[in-house]
């Protein structure tokens, strides 16, 4: 288990970790409505174009006006492609730009043709030059940017496709469909023509055309089919290549507030899981600590009682070699450890004791040896008023505890009543 201090600062990092991503939350949920609000504003007039580009090049074809706008003219034989992808600048979007990298080489791969790259944003940029591909142009894609920022994208396509460096021109973004879900797509820029395979695979990330109104519509051309064509397809050239951008910018930040969401939350469950291991790893210790405390405790005590019982036993010891060679006890502490325990003798309790002491008499040989008057007039000399009925008996006591018959006192102190004899 890693220690506490550990997984503190394991805590304060998944922290710090999870206000980014909080902030980094709010400001795509501020970026995303208006992102949306710009799409879904667009997406009509841009689909409604598309219709009339096809009506207005049915009925130029069919009055014999002449031949269509090289950008409406499919090519018979397709032999170089090229593949703008757009991307964003950022991470921390989920799997917004790996899925459009992953839908733009999985349909290049289904094409079997020689593709020039043209990436817009710096995700798609890094992942076509580490991959080798052969990138002709790349331009970044930043978060205001109009229409104007994107035309030299749209002009270096319809240069290349004019030129006939590359027979068809493919826009892969991702399409956005509401704020979970976004769609990797491919959309075929020119010729700007409903784009058809027999490649199911690759026909999976084509973009569904928009519903073109179908009857005879009556078109009157003011000056003619051809200049009306030559002037708007390159302006629907550049809406619609707009319209994916814009798409591709609501998934975005779609992607990225649902992704930081997510990430906040796993954060937070994570701060949980690491405080219950961060309480069990400090209960540990202190639990530990405790035991350390308390083993401590327990050899200091038994080190104190080895060395009291060692000093008693060097005390006793003393006092034993000065009993046996006569020494007189000169201090009071030394009168207090020989002197013996009165209170053995029934009749004598605390306080006459002390009067007893007091008066020098303080052993058991002392007091068999005093007469009844001596002891009489050391208590009433002591302050008691009351002299003990038994007072005739404390020398016979006395006399058998200072031989150490204990046994004869015993029995003797049974036969007293009161400590008289009966």
């Amino acid at each position: 288990m890693p220690s506490a201090r550990e997984v503190k600062n394991r805590i304060r990092s998944v922290k710090n970790i999870g206000q980014i991503t909080r902030a980094q939350e709010a400001v795509s949920a501020s970026r995303v409505r208006r992102a949306q609000s710009q799409v879904l504003a667009s997406r009509a007039y841009s689909e409604k174009a598309w219709e009339i580009l096809l009506n207005v090049q049915s009925a130029g074809s069919k009055g014999g006006g002449g031949g269509l706008h090289p950008l409406l003219t499919a090519r018979d034989e397709v032999k170089n492609i090229m593949i703008i992808m757009v991307t964003s600048d950022r991470g921390l979007a989920g799997a917004f730009n790996s899925n459009v990298i992953r839908a733009a080489l999985r349909f290049t791969d289904r094409l079997k043709s020689p593709a020039k790259w043209v990436t817009v944003g710096r995700k798609g940029r890094d992942t076509v030059t580490r991959l080798r591909k052969d990138m002709i142009a790349e331009f970044s894609n930043p978060d205001e940017a109009g229409l104007a920022q994107f035309r030299p994208v749209v002009q270096l396509a319809i240069n290349e496709f004019l030129s006939g460096e590359v027979d068809e021109v493919f826009v892969a973004y991702t399409d956005f469909v509401n704020t979970l879900t976004q769609r990797p797509t491919v959309l075929r820029l020119l010729p700007l023509s409903p784009y058809e395979t027999d490649d199911q695979v690759a026909s999976e990330y084509i973009k569904e055309a928009p519903h073109v109104t179908a009857g005879a519509l009556q078109y009157e051309f003011e000056p003619s089919p051809e200049e009306i064509l030559e002037e708007i397809v390159p302006r629907f050239t550049q809406l619609t290549f707009y319209q994916a951008i814009l798409e591709s910018k609501a998934s975005e930040h779609s992607a990225r507030m649902v992704a930081m969401r997510n990430a906040t939350d796993n954060a937070e469950n994570l701060v949980v899981d690491l405080t219950l291991i961060y309480n069990k790893a400090r209960q540990a210790g202190i639990t530990s600590e405790i035991l350390d405390i308390v083993g401590g405790a327990e050899a200091l005590q038994a080190t104190l009682d080895k060395k009291a019982d060692e000093i008693l036993d060097v005390y006793q010891q003393h006092l034993r070699e000065q009993s046996q060679n006569g020494h007189k006890p000169q201090s009071k502490a030394e009168v207090a450890v020989t002197s013996d325990d009165l209170t053995k003798i029934e009749g004598i309790g605390p306080k006459i004791s002390s009067i007893l002491r007091d008066s020098g008499i303080d052993t058991f040989k002392k007091l068999a040896s005093a007469s009844e008057e001596a002891i009489r007039n050391a208590l009433t000399s002591g302050g008691l008023k009351l002299i003990p009925p038994g007072l005739s008996s404390w020398a016979r006591q006395a006399a058998l505890a200072g031989s150490g018959d204990w046994d004869a006192l015993h029995a003797l102190q049974n036969e007293l009543v009161a400590g008289r004899d009966a």
